[in-house]
């Protein structure tokens, strides 16, 4: 109980204590913001460099596919009138359909006439049929083109499509790029032009930008709105003829735009832009290359060749973002008022602490008579000290007949024994081992139990106490190698079946690879084995097949492999054998076997056996190519003695 004096010299020291605690949190949380700040601000910039390396990227691919396009093998041919039009417009549709951001791929003649235009509508590139073909001679992109040299490119400004006079809907922003055509003798020919449509572009340099719910926007060069405004605001002086900026509704952050800063907040938000000049922005990707550029017309808005791309973080997004800091300060705090309040009762944490200790250490006593897995308390040199109920259950020992022995006299192996001491050793250094040991029961059998052995040390005498945990997995592990058993072993000969066959095939390889000496493979088909299923049926022909399979396993050598691969087909593994003589005189040792009469009830039956032999590593290196040139082999010896004799099967009754 809490008496009055408790009280007051509490308050005593938390009031205090809490009033500088506090000012310190008042200096972390301004410090933490400003931190957080910077991170964002890096974050956003790294984002904003991830989106201008987009659109580099792609200015620069729509740059490569126009140089392509004017210097193509079908244009040269059109030119020289190998090709006519139509091929020429179903290459431009290919191109189009592949890349899929050209909305238009024309080629204008030298007075600026359409020869060939293929749209790209609804995901399907077409050709415009030639009554469509228009005349675009007075466009900047064909005036400032025709005469430029070679290797010269113009790019416009992003602006919206526009067919006969009027703007497209719905709205298609496009930057159109052309460059002039020379044939090989260096006549010029005409234009190609490409509309790129900028869309697709924006939306993958605006997606970099969506970071932290930011709200991407590309401005020109002043300020006017083309992606990322309010409704009605982009494109508005083309759709509508009255210009909205970002000036009118944010002008702080265009002031500031304007001043060139990168990163900065203001009462609107946090913003991350920069100025991309298309100049720098096309010279940037192509400074390898010999090319010329010609950016824009009079004509043209010159502020759709510069543009600023950024984003803005609105104040309450900006706030959320700055909130998790504030609120680790938050908790931290109440952690720490917290603790004064512990320290102030420092008396009833202490007699509470002894109560809580009396409690587990009964509470684990239950656990442990409780728990059904074996469980024993041993001390520092492995002698037994303590056993539960599960322990008694799973070997069979009583506890007086256990505690003082050491922990060896359950293991069933000498090997075992003697491994306990570093089992001990490295518990007591890693705090904890854990493996599959094989001990024995009281009635003599054996078992295996999955043993964990903790390390507890006493910080008060600095010894150390072993608690081994074990449960039985015997059955677990029977169940194991009988599954291992039948995914690898043949169901009706016991044999190893295919699977275990090439793994042993790899192995065996390996080691003569690394041993210098020679493995041979015997492919081995029963002839004469269909006429016994026939006539006799499945269940004698099965018995033939078992039979086969132990003759052939009895007379390799121990070391070898038999299995069998399917039907009448086995093969053997003849490891470290010492030529191709050896590996000839076991083939024929299996082939005599073989074809000894076979007795099954009052029948004999004979089969044949073809074999095909291969060597490691003299005929082949690679395991899965030897296995295939052994059974070759054992084809070409099945077809010389069909050849010598038409039935290798007899029977008598």
């Amino acid at each position: 109980m809490i008496k009055l004096g408790h009280l007051k010299s509490f308050m005593v020291c938390f009031a205090p204590l809490s009033a500088v605690f506090l000012l310190v949190v008042s200096l972390l949380a301004w410090e933490g913001s400003l931190v957080r700040e910077k991170v964002i601000s890096d974050d956003q910039r790294y984002a904003l460099e991830k989106s201008i390396s987009v659109l580099r990227e792609r200015i620069d691919i729509v740059v490569s596919d126009l140089l392509i396009l004017s210097e193509s093998q079908q244009v040269d041919a059109v030119i020289s009138g190998t090709a006519n039009l139509h091929q020429l417009a179903d290459e431009f549709a290919i191109f189009s359909l592949r890349r899929g951001i050209y909305d238009q791929i024309r080629f204008l003649d030298l007075e600026g006439k359409e020869v060939v235009r293929v749209n790209y509508g609804s995901g399907i590139p077409f050709a415009v049929p030639q009554r469509e073909l228009q005349d675009k001679s007075d466009r900047p992109y064909f005036r400032l083109a025709e005469n430029a040299p070679r290797g010269t490119i113009y790019i416009s400004g992003v602006d919206l499509n526009e067919e006969f006079g009027q703007i497209e809907k719905p709205i298609k922003p496009v930057i159109r790029l052309s460059a002039p055509v020379f044939d090989k003798f260096g006549e010029r020919h005409g234009v190609v032009v490409l509309n790129m449509r900028a869309a697709p572009i924006f939306a993958d340099v605006v997606q970099a930008l969506q970071l932290d719910d930011a709200e991407p926007f590309v401005l020109d060069d002043d300020g006017g709105w083309i992606l990322g405004g309010e409704e009605g605001e982009n494109w508005s002086e083309d759709l509508t003829g009255k210009a909205i900026k970002i000036g009118d509704r944010l002008p702080q952050a265009w002031e500031s735009m304007q001043l060139g800063l990168q990163s900065f907040r203001v009462d609107s938000g946090f913003y991350s832009v920069q100025r991309l000049d298309v100049s720098d922005l096309l010279l940037a990707r192509n400074s390898l290359r010999s090319l010329s550029v010609i950016y824009g017309s009079d004509e043209e808005k010159s502020s759709r060749l510069n543009l600023y791309v950024g984003a803005r973080l609105p104040v309450d997004v900006l706030d959320k973002l700055l909130w998790p800091e504030r609120g680790t300060l938050i908790i931290v705090s109440l952690a720490f008022l917290f603790l004064i309040a512990i320290g102030s009762a420092a008396y009833a944490w202490t007699r509470q602490n002894q109560i809580v200790a009396s409690f587990d250490a009964r509470l684990s006593e239950q656990v442990l008579r409780a728990s059904k897995n074996s469980v024993v308390v041993a001390d520092q040199e492995g002698t037994i000290l303590k056993v539960n109920p599960g322990f008694t259950a799973m070997t069979g020992y009583l506890p007086n007949e256990a505690v003082g022995k050491p922990l060896s006299f359950l293991r069933a192996q000498r090997e075992n024994a003697e491994a306990l001491d570093e089992i001990l050793m490295s518990a007591r250094a890693n705090g904890i081992w854990e493996g599959e040991v094989r001990n024995r029961r009281k009635g003599g059998d054996f078992f295996y139990s999955n043993v964990v052995i903790s390390a507890i040390t006493d910080p008060t005498t600095s010894e150390v106490n072993f608690v081994e945990m074990g449960l039985d997995i015997s059955r677990h592990m029977e169940n194991a190698q009988e599954l291992w058993r039948q995914a690898n072993h043949d169901a009706l000969t016991g044999l190893p079946n295919r699977l275990l066959f090439e793994d042993r095939l790899e192995v065996a390889c390996g080691h003569a690879e690394n041993e210098g000496h020679s493995v041979a493979l015997l492919y081995i088909d029963l002839d004469g084995f269909k006429p016994v299923n026939d006539r006799y049926g499945h269940e004698i022909g099965d018995q033939v097949l078992r039979k086969v399979g132990e003759r052939i396993k009895n007379t390799i050598r121990q070391g070898d492999t038999v299995a069998r691969l399917g039907g009448d087909e086995f093969a053997v593994i003849a490891d470290d054998v010492k030529g191709r003589d050896e590996a000839e005189w076991v083939a024929q040792k299996i082939a005599a076997s073989v074809q000894r009469p076979i007795e099954i009830d009052a029948l004999s039956i004979t089969v044949g056996a073809s074999i095909g032999l291969a060597i490691f590593p003299q005929d082949c290196k690679e395991t899965v190519a030897l296995l295939g040139l052994a059974d070759e082999k054992m084809y070409q010896q099945k077809r010389v003695r069909k050849s010598k004799s038409s039935d290798l099967v007899s029977a008598s009754r």
